[in-house]
């Protein structure tokens, strides 16, 4: 018998006073609803306008949208707002099969849709790419070419190390291997068997990706699910991407990314066999200083042996 696909898929989107964003991101999810999709839009301690432009953006376009209007705790974030949006269309769709989720100052390409629920066949979570909205780009140019570069770089020889060492984590060589709020897609079922998005400030986007390879979930890092994301240096969540480009756009005195250690305690973490799954949290302590990363880069690379056509690639545990 095949499956109703009836309202089987919501898309959550956290939004905190984004009055002057959510057109454009809802306009760009327009052609992609059908019978199967609904919004739910969590409008979080606001003071302007978002929901009522939210709804006339909907009415226009047909969108099928379930605003909630919430107040969090000071302490509380983006993961809760997350959290309270799955738990509504839990509640609110009896056969919800899928949970996508993006952000309200984000625009999403005309296939995500279709896209993350083909991964979806196979896959348990889909981690979709981050590029930037075109029009807003030449606010990169602020950044130094050779530190982005080298974290680029220090990021595809810590991805190998996870690919050749960490249980689970095979696939993530040669991807974004990003996990970001902005584009991930779950199967209901794996959602609540991993107990959902964590209600903490930021983060909650890795630590279910984390928490699903952990339990034996299917991941995956998909190049062809593409979100395009503000640039702003102004943003919502405390530790998000415009935090991470204002560090990078105002010099070179910033710690990069807190999901790639220290080359010396990925090596430890090999020898002792101790190596966590992907995307790990690092600490304050451990994290690579931007002028470190030279030193890092050569030490992953020595390790990994690159440009040895002898050494045998490690089989996944």
């Amino acid at each position: 018998m095949t499956q109703s696909t009836t309202n089987d898929t919501a898309i959550i989107i956290p939004a905190r006073d984004e009055a002057d964003r959510i057109a454009a991101c809802l306009t760009a999810l327009a052609g992609q609803m059908s019978g199967r999709v609904r919004v739910v839009l969590v409008v979080n301690n606001t003071v302007d306008d978002t929901g009522a432009v939210a709804q006339r953006v909907a009415a226009q376009h047909r969108i099928d949208l379930d605003l909630l209007t919430v107040d969090l705790p000071p302490d509380q974030g983006v993961g809760l707002a997350r959290r309270i949006g799955c738990a509504h269309a839990r509640r609110q769709m009896p056969g919800l099969r899928f949970l996508l989720t993006t952000d309200a100052d984000c625009i999403v390409t005309p296939n995500w849709v279709v896209r993350n629920i083909a991964h979806l066949q196979s896959a348990d979570l889909v981690c979709g790419r981050i590029d930037v909205i075109a029009q807003e780009a030449a606010i990169l140019d602020k950044m130094d070419r050779v530190a982005a570069t080298r974290e680029g770089e220090y990021r595809r020889l810590v991805q190998q190390v996870f690919s050749r060492y960490a249980a689970g984590c095979a696939d993530i060589d040669g991807t974004h291997g990003d996990a970001a709020g902005a584009s991930l897609a779950l199967r209901a079922t794996c959602y609540d068997a991993v107990g959902g998005f964590e209600p903490i400030r930021c983060g909650e986007d890795r630590q279910i990706a984390r928490a699903c390879r952990a339990s034996g979930y299917l991941v995956r890092h998909a190049d062809d699910v593409v979100v395009h994301a503000s640039c702003r240096l102004t943003g919502r969540a405390a530790g998000g991407m415009s935090e991470a480009l204002t560090l990078r756009t105002t010099g070179t005195d910033y710690f990069i990314d807190d999901s790639l250690p220290e080359a010396e305690r990925l090596i430890q973490y090999v020898a002792s066999g101790t190596l966590p799954t992907w995307p790990p949290c690092v600490p304050g302590s451990d994290r690579v200083h931007v002028r470190g990363l030279p030193r890092n880069i050569n030490l992953l690379k020595e390790f990994l042996g690159e440009g040895s056509s002898d050494r045998p690639k490690a089989q996944a545990v």
